[in-house]
């Protein structure tokens, strides 16, 4: 490998550290849950990007299976969090349907002496 392409992909290497860290600081800072999810994906995609370029920098190829690895963890990741959210805000909604439910239930009752 030439001394440029060695070179390229050591600036490549920072420049993606560099987007996991602001990938990091968008997830700390996040107002919404799924702001949160957007960046983990980020920062999980960023990481295989990063494994991916750090094989082709060292020369060893059984990194990719790592990097195979760890793609399909952090696809996983962003299922099970989704998945979460999902059942969190049909939570909220069971919850504010039932207490409609038992308001209009409550108004609608006569009382007999």
């Amino acid at each position: 490998m030439s001394i440029i392409m060695h070179r390229f992909l050591i600036v490549v290497l920072a420049l993606l550290g560099a987007l996991v860290l602001f990938s990091l600081l968008y997830a700390l800072l996040g107002k919404r849950f799924t702001d949160k999810i957007v960046a983990a994906n980020m920062i999980g995609t960023l990481g295989v990007n990063m494994t991916v370029v750090l094989a082709i920098l060292i020369g060893a190829d059984y990194i990719l299976d790592v990097g195979l690895v760890f793609a399909l963890l952090s696809f996983l990741m962003v299922i099970v969090l989704c998945r979460i959210v999902q059942n969190h805000v049909l939570t909220k909604q069971r919850e504010s349907e039932s207490r409609t439910e038992s308001e209009a239930r409550s108004g609608t009752e006569e009382v007999r002496p």
